[in-house]
């Protein structure tokens, strides 16, 4: 899923899977249609904050809006010095390949994000680039796998498996749905080789304006045992944004202050 205030904006639903084969299930991809519609179309804003337990902090801001039917986000990190002014942009388009830059203060340049970059670190952290973009909704097959109670909420299991897994980086995902309020609690990633690997659980879950939106969200890397927490303050919905802030060109301009 596509970052957004209401998915974390930093993550989303990485639907994908495994080497084997599985049978398609309607029901589990109607399941899952039906929470990435029900994320928020709405202009959105925010504050970010994603620590790590090896020590460090990055502080961010974050804005989400549909410009011309594509939704797009833009991201700048607000602190520390060191990676302060790193700027990012992800545009979800309907139609034609999603786009993704980053802005590197240091070269004063913007460059776009080619495949293999989309699985690296973002921004040092155990959530990957990938992990921030909303899958093809029709490059996997879904199952159900079980129910689990999370939380408190009662959640389906759904697991997606690749139509073509050739070049993917993980092996399957099996995503905790809470079908009531179409929100994802958990979300469990694993290697080609059937292993877990990393599990994202949403830690605090509340709503703002009306909109389900996780504050609290940890990516804990199960074999390299790391972790990095992301929390969500200042979320606004509805506010007025510049169509113009989600184009490259802003990437690059100069910031008053």
């Amino acid at each position: 899923m596509k970052f957004t205030l209401a998915t974390a904006g930093f993550i989303a639903m990485t639907l994908v899977a495994s080497l084997c084969s599985a049978q398609d299930d309607p029901a589990a991809k109607d399941l899952v249609k039906k929470m990435l519609d029900a994320a928020p179309k709405q202009t959105s804003q925010g504050k970010g904050s994603l620590s790590s337990n090896r020590g460090w902090t990055r502080d961010l801001n974050v804005y989400h809006k549909y410009v011309n039917g594509v939704e797009s986000v833009y991201m700048e990190v607000t602190a520390p010095g060191d990676v302060a002014g790193t700027r990012f942009l992800m545009k979800d388009k309907q139609e034609g390949p999603d786009e993704q830059y980053i802005y590197i203060p240091a070269a004063k340049r913007t460059i776009k994000v080619s495949e293999e970059t989309r699985k690296q670190p973002f921004l040092g952290s155990d959530f990957f680039i990938l992990d921030l973009v909303k899958p093809d909704l029709d490059a996997y097959d879904y199952s159900f796998v079980g129910e689990e109670e999370i939380n408190g909420r009662k959640t389906k299991l759904v697991q997606a498996v690749p139509k073509n897994p050739e070049g993917e980086l993980y092996g399957k995902t099996v995503v905790a749905i809470d079908p009531q309020d179409l929100v994802v609690v958990r979300e469990q990633f694993f290697d080609k080789k059937n292993q877990l690997y990393k599990v994202l659980t949403v830690k605090k879950l509340e709503k703002v304006d009306g909109v389900w939106t996780p504050l609290e969200q940890e990516m804990a890397d199960v074999q390299g045992k790391t972790s990095s927490l992301l929390k969500v303050t200042d979320v606004k919905y509805g506010v007025e944004l510049p169509d113009g802030m989600f184009e490259r060109q802003y990437m690059t301009q100069e910031r008053g202050g």
